[in-house]
């Protein structure tokens, strides 16, 4: 069937799906580049418009009331659009010169090696409408970029106040607004995940970015010695043998040149939620122990790449959902990293403790494993998505007791 009888015969099954193609048929008659997600309407009431836009795009997302989309290949092939368009009755406009500044377009020359940026420079749809209503923006997005190289290449955590009196003499302009969802969608396009508001913020903390040097924390329990001048400080190591866990901010770890690690505690431990990383401080493995506080912020960050460099490994335990192994995989960014307690073989012992994974965490998973194909926790985010069901890390149970919890149960129903 040609692609004329394809839409066509997908329009009279389901009337209801014209509302949400229209949006991409008139964006590609615009000539306008294709995002690789769009908003495509109101969340539809209608069960089949529901079914027919999930076997249309894949499966697709939920976001405040709105139908939020991956565009498949489908739609982006011309001749697949131009059926599209001809069949809703959408003219194509004349096409348009590349209208994209000439120093933009010399970014992609002057830096091969930041493929991903350029890519979503050049198909991020608020990067169009910034420059189609002001074309001066250009030298905000130029300063956006020497920003974004500066975090690509700096170690030390910094402030946007900081960023923003460097590269735009203006110690205001990205604590908020436009330039800062900007340098967020930039960092993040870097890290290759999804592009959404959310994962932006992460991507700036990932690169060392924190707001507050006095609130961006890292809590741990461990018999460390942080470097400073060649002089180690030993105060950490001092609560830890009274057996309190430490919090240090970004200021405490102004200056530190190396991390001192005992003997015995060569490996680390990071824990994703709080009840269970005061587990292990009771537990006193012989490790390092570092809560993530779900993803890691700079803070945490930077003692772990210090921690690597000073030869440690890592074992995170979290949840198996995909923002879980997700921030293994960040982890492992700073620090050789494996899986603790949160493995294949664990998934598959607590059967019985597993919740189901919601339709949008599953978009989202498949999607991770499209886009990062090297994903190392690969294996195990697809036994979730086979399984459409995850362990949250709180319901982890050790050998023994995992075995009376079955007993107990199986008694309960034997007597029902």
């Amino acid at each position: 069937m040609t692609p004329a009888g394809q839409w066509k015969q997908r329009l009279e099954q389901t009337p209801g799906l014209r509302d949400y193609l229209e949006p991409v048929a008139r964006k590609w008659a615009r000539g306008a580049a294709l995002p690789k997600r769009m908003t495509l309407g109101d969340e539809p009431q209608d069960p089949a418009v529901r079914a027919a836009l999930d076997r249309l795009f894949g499966g697709v997302s939920f976001s405040k009331g709105k139908v939020v989309a991956t565009l498949p290949g489908a739609l982006r092939n011309e001749e697949q659009l131009s059926a599209l368009a001809t069949e809703l009755g959408i003219e194509r406009a004349t096409p348009k010169a590349n209208t994209a500044p000439a120093s933009i377009l010399r970014l992609r020359l002057t830096h091969p090696h930041l493929d991903r940026i350029h890519d979503w420079l050049a198909d991020a749809p608020e990067i169009e409408r910034l420059l189609a209503r002001d074309p001066g923006k250009e030298t905000l997005l130029l300063k956006l970029m020497e920003t974004a190289i500066f975090l690509l290449r700096e170690e030390q955590p910094t402030t946007l106040s900081k960023l923003g009196a460097m590269f735009f003499n203006d110690s205001k302009i990205l604590r908020s607004g436009t330039p800062r969802k900007l340098l967020g969608g930039i960092m993040n396009a870097r890290l290759g995940t999804e592009d959404t508001p959310g994962n932006r913020e992460i991507a700036l903390q990932q690169f060392g970015v924190i707001d507050n040097p006095a609130t961006t924390t890292v809590t741990l329990f461990a018999p460390l010695e942080l470097i400073r001048d060649g002089q180690p400080d030993r105060w950490i190591v001092e609560r830890f043998i009274a057996g309190e866990p430490v919090t240090l901010n970004s200021y405490n770890l102004e200056g530190v040149e190396a991390i001192s690690l005992r003997t015995g505690h060569e490996s680390v431990i990071t824990s994703e939620n709080a009840a269970p990383f005061y587990e292990l401080v009771a537990e006193r493995p012989k490790a390092i122990l570092i809560y993530t506080g779900g993803y890691p912020n700079a803070a945490v960050c930077r003692l772990l790449r210090l921690l690597g460099e000073a030869g440690a490994s890592c074992r995170h335990w979290g949840d198996t959902d995909p923002d879980g192994y997700l921030i293994a995989a960040l982890i492992d960014r700073y620090i050789d990293t494996t899986l603790y307690r949160c493995t294949i073989d664990d998934v598959m012992r607590h059967k019985e403790h597993l919740k189901p994974l919601d339709s949008a965490n599953s978009t989202r998973g498949r999607r991770i494993l499209k886009t990062q194909p090297r994903f190392k926790f690969r294996q195990e985010l697809q036994l979730t998505l086979d399984t459409n069901q995850w362990l949250e890390q709180e319901r982890w149970l050790p050998e023994s007791r995992h075995v009376r919890a079955h007993d107990r149960e199986r008694g309960r129903v034997g007597r029902g």
